[in-house]
């Protein structure tokens, strides 16, 4: 997608500000299709912080420059890396091993 990754990792959110497709795009200096591309890839996330005004979605915009962001790589997604799940893991599963030992001894 053809953003500006000088100009868009400059963007902030301020307050709380529901944009349509049209405004959004104009803030990005892109093209309407590029912004429904975005929404639809990031439509999970952005479904929760959605308005109607018609017929018509309005978007939080907060929402949109952070998955704007992630898209491109200037921001990740907060995903644990693996060896943060690996060791959370065994942690876990040391912790219900000592439940299942704990309990065939009080029975």
């Amino acid at each position: 997608m053809p953003f500006d990754k000088l100009s868009l990792a400059g963007m902030t959110a301020v307050n709380e500000e529901y944009l349509d497709i049209g405004s959004i795009a104009e803030r990005f200096t892109v093209h309407n299709r590029t912004i429904k591309r975005l929404i639809e890839e990031f439509a999970k996330k952005l479904k929760r912080h959605r308005r109607r005004r018609g017929r018509e979605f309005l978007y939080l915009w907060s929402d949109i420059l952070k998955c704007a962001k992630i898209h491109l790589g200037i921001e990740q997604d907060e995903v644990p890396s693996v060896t943060i799940k690996k060791a959370f893991t065994k942690q876990r599963v040391k912790e219900l091993e000592a439940v299942v030992e704990r309990l065939s001894r009080e029975n």
